[in-house]
Parts: C-alpha cells; sequence; structure tokens
C-alpha cells in the first residue's frame, strides 16, 4: 500500500468536511443577525466542537496518514552517490 492516491487524500477530505462545518454555521449566524465579526468567532467555535464530536474517523485516517509519512524513511541522494563512488573505487 505505497501508493499515495491525492483524489482520496484524508486531508482534503478533513479539511473540506471541517470549512463546510464553518460555512453552514456562519451562514446560519449570518441569517440570525450576527455581525461578521462575532457570526465568524461563534462559526469557529461551532464547526471545532462539531468537528470533535463528529469527525474523529476522519481525523483518525489524518493521523495515521500522518505517521505513515514519518514513518516513510527520506530518500537520501548523498548517500547513493557516495556508494556509487565506493563501489567504483573498489573495481
Amino acid at each position: 500500500m505505497d501508493t499515495y492516491d491525492v483524489a482520496m487524500s484524508p486531508w482534503i477530505t478533513y479539511t473540506l468536511a471541517r470549512l463546510g462545518i464553518f460555512i453552514v454555521a456562519l451562514v446560519f449566524l449570518l441569517v440570525l443577525g450576527t455581525g461578521w465579526i462575532g457570526g465568524a468567532i461563534f462559526a469557529s467555535l461551532i464547526s471545532l466542537a462539531l468537528s470533535v464530536l463528529f469527525l474523529n474517523g476522519l481525523r483518525q485516517r489524518v493521523a495515521a496518514d500522518i505517521q505513515r509519512r514519518v514513518e516513510r524513511p527520506a530518500p537520501d541522494i548523498d548517500s547513493d552517490v557516495e556508494d556509487d563512488q565506493i563501489d567504483s573505487t573498489k573495481n
């Protein structure tokens, strides 16, 4: 499972879900008559609370993606060049 499907990235899904919750809450608060600043603050708090309650599965998938990226060894070009130079001197 080394392939990485960008279209189904848990980061994108989680970000869009959080943004969607925020926008719905903001529109709802603006319809109720709150100002832009107050509406944005309260919509942020509402989206935070709802994402903690309902987006646990997505958050776990993002955490697993982070762990997979951290555990994957980074390509080390310098080591490959050094190994090639050592191999060429042995011959």
